[in-house]
């Protein structure tokens, strides 16, 4: 597995594992009444509905599972999230996480930065990382533990983390990522009106 320098890697697990979906309806903490897209207004993140659209609906050979999402804030920092999950047994599951938060600017640098790193990798290095049109991001890859991960930052704001358990390499990480409109995705701002809110995770 590849590392990138400490810092830059405590800092993308810290705001990547620190806004985690809940699951099941529960309640997100320090967070208000429930919030429409339409009425959050000054809040800086897009509501959860509008990025849930933009998940995978299905997965070939894949079960779909567990999924969440939330828009909150935690005391000065403000998190749109929604997150699915696809299975097969205990086998392989495949994760499909997009965030929007009031760090994101802090979080792209980190996720550029961390590409950057990487820019010279041979294109068949399962490392290599990926600058596509409305996305750039790293990818990494645990061969003990068959772990992959893409962390994209789209359209300069939005990231989209895939994860896989149970497939070689990150061949599958990297195409579920591809099915994603990015481009749509990197379009999408949040809607004008409404005075300012805070949202609630909304069980589907």
């Amino acid at each position: 597995m590849r590392d990138y320098s400490s810092a830059r890697r405590l800092l993308l697990l810290a705001m990547l594992a620190g806004t985690a979906c809940t699951e099941g309806g529960k309640t997100t903490p320090g967070v208000s009444e429930p919030a429409s897209a339409a009425t959050l207004g000054g809040f800086p993140c897009v509501h959860f509905e509008q990025l849930r659209p933009f998940l995978p609906e299905d997965l070939e050979g894949l079960a779909r599972g567990r999924e969440g999402g939330s828009t909150g804030r935690y005391g000065d920092v403000s998190v749109s999230e929604t997150e699915r999950t696809f299975t097969r047994g205990e086998e392989r599951e495949v994760k499909v996480r997009i965030v929007d938060t009031s760090l994101g600017s802090k979080l792209g640098l980190a996720i550029k930065a961390a590409a950057d790193e990487g820019r010279n990798r041979a294109r068949n290095d399962p490392t290599a990382p990926i600058f596509w049109k409305d996305a750039v991001g790293f990818v990494r890859y645990d061969e003990t533990t068959g772990l992959a991960e893409a962390s994209l930052l789209v359209g300069d704001r939005y990231v989209v983390a895939v994860s896989s358990r149970g497939y070689p390499g990150t061949v599958e990480v990297r195409r579920v990522a591809r099915g994603i409109d990015l481009e749509g995705l990197a379009r999408l701002h949040q809607s004008p009106g409404g005075p300012d809110r805070q949202g609630k995770e909304h069980p589907w």
